[in-house]
């Protein structure tokens, strides 16, 4: 579009140009929040009038220039909003809409209080890391930051805590817009600067957070600006190809922009497809595969496979405009489908895709009652933000996995890779029982600053001291020690704490067993703190406990407790397991590991069906790391049922 010249309260007035984005003069992308309501002055677009709304009213009439036009793409003006299949066809185009621009413009909307503080702090960090850069020779190692440089900057963060405080407040904004292409500006009425330059404070800022989760929009940001560093290109991805214009696996972005906005909840999944993996190149999701021996002569040649794979689907697509080798229909935006169907096709993809793994289902986080809510309960609901911290969808547990010899790790009934199911409302899937809940404990509401209601929840769901009740686990050690390490997650909030993160793929078994004796040293560095040791009738277990929490970290501790339990219950089943679950899980759920699931499931028993509850962590090796589901694949240790989830 062209936007005419004016100034001021001068009609905004434009006119739009059909063009080959690929060949066409220099233009600017224009990304923006776009609200709900409408402005007050309309749009003259080539003569007739265009209802938009305030946010864009204000950028445009801030970015119009008072004596010549200027040449912008808006989608809401660039793409006929009334015209459903031109929605469907244009948002396929916008990843090449934002490469091909000459710069995009990231519209922050008018000035905050303290906006011109953030981008001065901005600025003034960039000039330091550029200028300390510069004098040590580092230039050619990037990534690379200097002590004198973190003193500073440091320092500098110290004395503008308020400013910190601002940039903390902005990065947790509800705006996300692609900006890993070429020159991208953050614009703010008539302050402008360069969006890497104030993504540079990110990391600062993401070292004095407070927050209650890893992984909100502060995490998101960061990867944007860790994968724009010079020399970053290899890192790492899910499916281990570096694809151009990708930020990661759709699962990951899925996770990753779940607390931010969309006026349309379409959009939380369709506004990923140019920015991810599998929606640029969606051969890759027919091909991936899991190995714990990536050296492996079995894994190498699946890779190679894999390559000459894509490297067919690269070849077909170029023979002409509209092929699209190897794209699942979920994996197309339709906007004549409605929210449901789109969310639901969706889900059972991500689950049917090779190898066929149930990550996706760790996203379904109920906030109201799943038996009331008129979406199938198994189905995510992206629009909602996130109200607890992910257990089984970020590669670390094994539990509904198997090394045996079978071609895929779920087992689904009615879910054809192409065409549609003839129930797709019900998953069909098979697994096997493990317990029904006897106890849940009262909902773990977790302040950012307070300390975890650890013993109220021990008493509620235990009924005896913490201090001075002495009951054993099923594998002998106290039941204080099993209850504090199901509340961290196992070795995952071990894993937290000391800043790893384990990959999608077969969790390496040295990390595993590292961070499992730490989150025993942990737990033991809080029971012990904990505890009467004058009621204490074993010497030698005592010495036991208190040598493992010389090891052991309580602030660490804390703060894994803090992540993982928040928003969730603490449960004990009949038989003795004690997990922690969803904040729906009530008494007489049952425990579920379904084939291709990270972690066990809570399922809520109906007449003819089961209702998806949630994800849940048990506090049980055997159970968390695959043993049981070998036996019963391989051994038939436990009858296999096939669950009907509605």
């Amino acid at each position: 579009m062209l936007v005419l010249a004016g100034s001021g309260s001068d009609p905004l007035v434009c006119s739009l140009t059909v063009v080959d984005i690929e060949n066409t003069l220099p233009y600017e992308a224009l990304s923006y929040v776009w609200g709900r309501d409408l402005a007050s002055c309309p749009l003259w677009c080539d003569g007739g009038l265009i209802q938009i709304r305030p946010n864009l009213d204000t950028a445009l009439r801030f970015l119009r220039l008072p004596s010549q036009a200027r040449r912008l793409w808006v989608d809401a003006i660039c793409i006929d909003q009334e015209n459903v299949d031109e929605r469907t066809r244009q948002v396929q185009y916008m990843r090449l809409v934002y490469k091909y621009a000459a710069r995009t413009i990231v519209w922050l909307g008018l000035k905050s209080p303290g906006i011109d503080e953030i981008f001065r702090l901005a600025q003034v960090v960039a000039e330091i890391k550029d200028a300390d850069r510069e004098s040590n020779g580092a230039l050619s190692q990037p990534g690379k930051i200097h002590l004198l440089e973190l003193d500073i900057i440091t320092e500098i963060f110290e004395a503008n805590t308020e400013a910190v405080h601002r940039l903390t407040d902005f990065f947790n904004k509800d705006y996300f817009d692609v900006v890993v292409y070429r020159w991208c500006v953050a614009k703010c009425e008539d302050l402008e600067i360069d969006f890497m330059v104030l993504l540079s404070t990110i990391i600062n800022v993401n070292m004095r957070r407070t927050s209650v989760f890893a992984g909100r929009p502060l995490e998101f940001w960061n990867m944007i600006y860790m994968l724009k560093q010079p020399g970053r290109s290899n890192l790492p991805r899910i499916s281990g190809h570096a694809v151009e214009g990708s930020v990661g696996s759709l699962e990951n972005l899925l996770i990753g922009t779940r607390d931010f906005l969309a006026t349309d909840a379409r959009d939380k999944i369709f506004s990923l497809l140019g920015i991810s993996d599998e929606g640029l190149m969606p051969v890759l999701a027919l091909s991936k595969v899991m190995h714990s021996d990536r050296n492996s002569l079995s894994a190498r040649f699946l890779h190679h496979a894999q390559r000459g794979l894509t490297s067919v689907a690269q070849r077909v697509n170029n023979l002409g405009p509209g092929i699209d080798f190897g794209r699942n229909q979920a994996l197309k935006a339709d906007y004549n489908k409605g929210v449901v169907e789109v969310y639901r096709d969706f889900t059972r993809f991500m689950m049917r895709k090779s190898p066929r793994m149930l990550d996706i289902l760790s996203h379904v986080l109920h906030v109201e009652n799943p038996l009331s809510a008129s979406y199938p309960s198994w189905i995510p609901k992206w629009f909602q933000p996130r109200s607890a911290s992910l257990i089984g969808g970020i590669g670390c547990f094994l539990a509904g996995l198997c090394d045996g010899h079978f071609p895929y790790f779920a087992v689904l009934h009615d879910s054809p890779l192409s065409g549609k199911s003839v129930r797709p409302d019900i998953l069909s899937l098979d697994g096997y029982h493990i317990d029904r809940v006897k106890a849940v404990s009262q909902l773990m509401n977790i302040g950012v600053l307070e300390e975890p209601p650890i013993e109220a929840s021990w008493d509620h769901l235990v009924g005896a001291p913490f201090s001075t009740s002495f009951h054993t686990y099923r594998n002998g050690e106290m039941l204080q020690m099993a209850f504090c390490k199901s509340l961290a997650a196992g070795c995952l909030g071990a894993a937290l704490h000391q800043g790893f993160r384990f990959s999608h793929s077969h969790p390496d078994s040295n990390h595993r067993t590292h961070f499992t004796r730490q989150n025993h040293s942990d737990a033991a560095a809080y029971v012990t703190s904990r505890l009467d040791s004058s009621a204490f009738s074993d010497p030698e277990a005592l010495a036991s406990l208190r040598e493992a929490a010389s090891s052991g970290s309580l602030s660490g501790y804390v703060r894994a407790v803090q992540a993982f339990s928040y928003n969730r219950k603490v449960y004990l089943t009949q038989n003795g397991f004690l997990g922690i679950g969803p904040s729906m899980m009530n008494e007489g759920d049952e425990i579920c590991v379904l084939f291709g699931g990270r972690v066990p499931f809570a399922l809520r028993r109906m007449p003819d069906h089961h209702i998806f509850i949630g994800e849940t962590y048990l506090d049980d090796q055997d159970i968390m790391w695959g043993k049981l589901t070998e036996g019963v694949r391989l051994r038939n240790q436990l009858p296999t049922v096939t669950f009907k989830i509605r």
